[in-house]
């Protein structure tokens, strides 16, 4: 019992969870020293007033030159949360009153249950939504990064593996983010579940062209009906972004450095020391390394782990590679088509441009459409079959 009330509370989710709950308990204390029971939705409303102060997202005005832009720019339009956070924190609020026994309903004769769920509260969702969308605020989106610049990343990497002098942490860590790159892009993974991949999990495929995994346990695998993600990789005849030659090479120098890499994290951190200890490397720790390299190479444009899946997505779908959502979802582990068609543009990128073509194609015939649509479709201009004159 106490190793499984550990597990819970030493959660990253758990400790979000409660620093945010903390958070809304606080405000209301300052709020004329309420609590949970005597909380209204006017309450949360006022809450969520006073997070939007802390937003980043520019509502950029109708007469603004920047509408519809991204970026920092010198106007006097005002931030608020975008319209997903506020719809984060909505949901964190039903899930807290929901905990401390208030359901999921509030009643608006007695004024009593959850007041989060009160209509007031998906009043003001609704309006922040209609005023982002009227300014042109689009869904945040990671970008895309693609095989160009992770050749110049690995290829930065594989001349400095080759410089004398460097530590052995020096060099553990260029091989890790080396394979860790590689393997990330062709797998398209979560960047956090790629880190928690393990060695047992890792096997090569009978013709040895290449190597399968399974994942088990990542951020929406937690052994709900028995989903697991397994994706194959294959080598590539340019081995400079091989990612199975990447992982080999990672796992053959770790063997040569005596660190045991047939059990245990495949990816992991090292100490100032220079020990590697056995312990998954995290999305913070690959975000800082891929930003350090991407800098100093002068082509840093925003990009996060995130932007692995997204560049691999978006290359399945451009290059044929993928032939629709359903064979990228099967790849990357998607368990919804909502997600995949964010990450991938498959619908924008395939679907649209094949029909504008096709459009752009058709201007000389227009004429005939034109009559066709007139003849067997246009019945407004029909005479009335019961029509005395």
């Amino acid at each position: 019992m106490d190793e499984l009330d550990k597990r819970i509370t030493c959660s990253s989710g758990h400790k979000r969870k409660k620093s945010f709950q903390g958070s809304f308990l606080q405000f209301l204390q300052d709020l004329d020293c309420k609590h949970l029971s005597v909380c209204t939705p006017d309450d949360i409303r006022r809450f969520l007033i006073w997070k939007d102060f802390s937003g980043k997202t520019t509502i950029h005005g109708v007469h603004c030159k920047h509408l519809g832009q991204k970026g920092e720019f010198d106007c006097f339009c005002p931030k608020r949360l975008a319209s997903g956070t506020v719809e984060g924190v909505i949901n964190q609020l039903v899930n807290i009153f929901d905990d401390n026994g208030f359901g999921r309903y509030w009643d608006i004769f007695s004024k009593s249950g959850n007041p989060a769920c009160a209509p007031i509260v998906k009043e003001y969702l609704k309006l922040i939504r209609e005023e982002q969308a009227s300014a042109h605020v689009l869904p945040k989106q990671a970008k895309p990064i693609f095989l160009s610049k992770i050749k110049a990343m690995c290829s930065y990497i594989d001349r400095e593996i080759k410089s004398p002098g460097l530590s052995l942490r020096e060099r553990y860590i260029l091989y890790r983010d080396r394979a860790w790159m590689k393997l990330q892009f062709f797998a398209g993974d979560r960047a956090s579940d790629l880190s928690l991949v393990v060695a047992q999990e890792v096997k090569v495929l009978n013709d040895n062209s290449g190597l399968v995994f399974q994942h088990t346990f990542g951020k929406t695998l937690r052994g709900d009906k028995g989903k697991s993600n397994r994706f194959v990789i294959k080598k590539c005849d340019d081995l400079s972004i091989c990612p199975v030659q990447g992982l080999l090479d990672y796992v053959n120098f770790c063997q040569v450095s005596t660190v045991d890499m047939s059990v245990g994290y495949l990816f992991r951190i090292v100490s100032e020391k220079g020990r590697v200890l056995d312990k998954a490397v995290n999305y913070s720790v690959m975000y800082e390394r891929l930003r350090y390299y991407l800098s100093l190479l002068g082509i840093y444009e925003g990009e996060t782990p995130h932007s692995f899946r997204s560049g691999c997505a978006v290359t399945m779908a451009l290059s044929g590679a993928a032939e629709n959502v359903d064979q990228a979802m099967k790849h990357i582990g998607w368990f919804g088509r909502t997600s995949a068609e964010y990450y991938s543009r498959i619908h924008t990128l395939v679907d649209a441009g094949s029909i504008a073509l096709r459009l752009s194609q058709v201007a000389n015939g227009s004429e005939n459409i034109e009559t066709v649509f007139k003849e067997q479709a246009d019945y407004s201009s029909l005479v009335h079959v019961f029509n005395k004159e």
